[in-house]
């Protein structure tokens, strides 16, 4: 396999290590639920719209599509045979005069021949078969450009949504710390106490409105990269109210999501190709040294003294004298070897990447499984609770700043478990090749 089909399979693989990262491990390796596996995962509605948008609209699923159809005409002119030839001789001759009878002639030649060459017997097979290969080849790159885009918008989709959530969230807080300072403010006689308190809560103003910034920046950047993949403008405006489910299925068995990755899995499928193919192209070299051949019909006219015609067949091969096509069938048999080679390190790549991100699933499920539903309603309603009991003067200023902290911090940890699971919950559906 050459240099940049390497790059086009490895790259992916190595960024399946981070969890970020492998959202966009579909760009480029490609693929897509097969149309018999869509029904394992069960998207919400709104999320499946969105999918089937980036379906329709997507331009690299022409480009894919366009891929499949190349692949399929090449097929089609693997067992059509080569245009038929036509050569012709025409002109005066001149015959000179013998010993015995003195005299000479003239007279016009003509010579017609149709050849149609034809391939050895086996060969347009295996040429047909080679590119059978690359047909295959072309919808398992489809099959994973679609799998891993659906990956990619139900994962941004609750990017988005947790992302408004946040800024909403850290827009809460700053109001609250702008309304308790505006309250400061207009105190009488604040007092050297109450003049500390105010700075200290101006201070924090300041980093909750970093917060609110970088939660609102991060929104807008999620709201591009997903119109990108919808094939929208930038700014198109899109559902903000997709968040991640709180609870996921239960972490599956390590064997059986590697079981069903060695059947399913689209990319070591593809190597498995690839590897048929390069045998096939072994064949294809030892039957290109057997030459082909020519077989029609000529027509022949000697007018001068006498008028001689005759038709008759003519018949054309090589004579495969000394090129045995030795240096092709070497090349062909180590791209044999390295095609199997590369499943080889492909399989060790996706056993890493399948262990990975399970831990992360395990991990991020066993932190929201720990936390009730409506925790973070009590902690929104503590830091209210504590912006109230401030200004009665029952709790210090710090205690009403860790509470806010405490709020914004808890709701960004939990909200991040939620994308994390979710993250790693498609990323084990495409390693899988939806099989899980």
């Amino acid at each position: 396999m050459n240099m940049v089909m390497q790059k086009l399979f490895f790259s992916p693989l190595k960024w399946l290590f981070r969890s970020k990262a492998f959202l966009f491990f579909s760009f480029f390796l490609n693929l897509a639920f097969l149309r018999g596996q869509s029904e394992n995962i069960h998207f919400p509605l709104a999320i499946q719209k969105l999918v089937e948008e980036a379906y329709h609209r997507n331009p690299e699923i022409l480009y894919y599509e366009a891929a499949i159809e190349a692949a399929k005409g090449q097929s089609i002119q693997a067992k059509i045979l080569p245009y038929p030839e036509i050569v012709g001789y025409a002109g005066p001759w001149f015959s000179s005069p013998g010993q015995e009878n003195g005299g000479g002639a003239t007279g016009f030649y003509q010579e017609y021949e149709i050849v149609q060459p034809f391939f050895f017997p086996g060969k347009m097979d295996i040429l047909k078969a080679i590119s059978d290969k690359d047909v295959e080849l072309a919808k398992l790159w489809l099959d994973q450009f679609k799998l891993s885009l659906r990956a990619q918008v139900a994962s941004l989709a609750y990017q988005l949504g947790a992302a408004e959530i946040n800024v909403k969230a850290t827009q809460e807080v700053v109001n609250q710390s702008k309304e308790l300072i505006e309250f400061l403010e207009k105190r009488p006689k604040i007092g050297i106490q109450g003049l500390l308190d105010l700075r200290i809560i101006q201070g924090s103003l300041v980093d909750f409105q970093r917060m609110n910034r970088e939660q609102e920046q991060l929104k807008k950047t999620i709201i591009s990269q997903l119109n990108a993949i919808l094939g929208y403008p930038p700014d198109h405006p899109l559902p903000l109210n997709i968040t991640p489910p709180v609870e996921w299925p239960a972490p599956p068995n390590l064997k059986m999501l590697l079981e069903a990755a060695s059947r399913k899995n689209n990319v070591v499928r593809m190597r498995a190709v690839e590897i048929e193919k390069a045998g096939k192209a072994i064949d294809a070299a030892k039957l290109v040294n057997i030459p082909d051949f020519g077989l029609g019909p000529y027509f022949v006219q000697e007018k001068g003294t006498n008028n001689n015609i005759g038709p008759g067949v003519i018949f054309t091969s090589g004579l495969p004298l000394w090129n045995q096509n030795r240096g092709n069938i070497i090349s062909s048999e180590a791209r044999k070897e390295q095609a199997i080679s590369l499943l080889a390190s492909t399989w060790r790549s996706i056993q890493s990447a399948i262990n990975s991100r399970l831990e992360v699933y395990k991990q991020a499920t066993a932190l929201l499984s720990q936390e009730p539903s409506s925790f973070l309603d009590r902690l929104r309603s503590a830091a209210y609770l504590a912006e109230r009991q401030y200004r009665l003067g029952a709790i210090p200023v710090q205690t009403f700043l860790e509470m806010q902290r405490q709020y914004i911090s808890s709701a960004m940890i939990l909200r991040t478990a939620q994308i994390d699971a979710a993250t790693a919950f498609y990323d084990l559906q495409t390693l899988t090749g939806g099989g899980w």
